[in-house]
């Protein structure tokens, strides 16, 4: 609020301040954070630690947490780069697997149906952990046991948590499928969606463990 003229006046509609400026601040964030992801994915075996970086940005803008898009975009890349990246083939590795299973599941013969089953089993089950494994990585620092271990259990004890996060990330790929160039601004603003419902949840396993450390934020 200010003074004019012995009044309290508003603020502005195009104030620094203002909300069309804070607006416009929001939306810039928003494909700038989109672009880093683009270009420092772009290798493909780096889409883990680019995916960590990310939500360590816009777990910073839930928590309402200053910083600089960039920076501390770098910063999570370079520090959880090996981890993210090793995470990232690993899940990568068995879906292939499971693909390839289920593509060829006559040669399994009567164990087909079975084998099926399975299958399908562990691709949810891969989508549900990656949900929540990078998200878990941009906040602590874990072998990777325990960071397959943790995200496991969270997606499949916080059940209302998984499935939000699940229809937001089959509506990205839906959308993105009908028009492309969501691309651009749509991933990053699915990472800022599941951040928010997400906190609640990540805040409950951030207590240090032996062997594990927080991020430093």
């Amino acid at each position: 609020m200010t003074i004019y003229g012995g009044k309290l006046m508003g603020r502005g509609l195009f104030d620094l301040d203002g909300p069309f400026n804070r607006f416009g601040t929001f939306v810039f964030d928003i494909i700038f954070l989109n672009m880093l992801w683009i270009i420092f994915s772009i290798p493909f075996v780096t889409i883990g630690a680019s995916t960590t970086a990310m939500f360590y940005v816009t777990g910073k803008k839930i928590r309402k947490e200053e910083g600089y898009i960039f920076r501390d975009f770098w910063k999570s890349f370079k520090m959880n780069f090996k981890q993210s990246s090793v995470v990232w083939l690993l899940m990568v590795v068995v879906i292939v697997i499971a693909q390839f299973n289920l593509t060829n599941i006559g040669i399994f013969g009567k164990l087909g149906s079975a084998i099926a089953v399975f299958q399908f089993a562990v691709l949810l089950q891969m989508i549900i952990v990656g949900i929540y494994i990078f998200p878990l990585l941009s906040r602590l620092y874990l072998s990777l046991f325990n960071a397959f271990k943790i995200a496991f259990i969270m997606g499949n004890k916080h059940l209302l948590t998984t499935i939000i996060s699940v229809i937001l990330l089959a509506t990205l790929f839906l959308v993105i499928f009908i028009l492309p160039p969501i691309l651009f601004v749509g991933v990053s603003f699915y990472a800022l969606m599941v951040s928010f419902f997400m906190e609640k949840v990540l805040v409950k396993y951030l207590p240090e463990q032996k062997g594990e450390t927080r991020q430093q934020e």
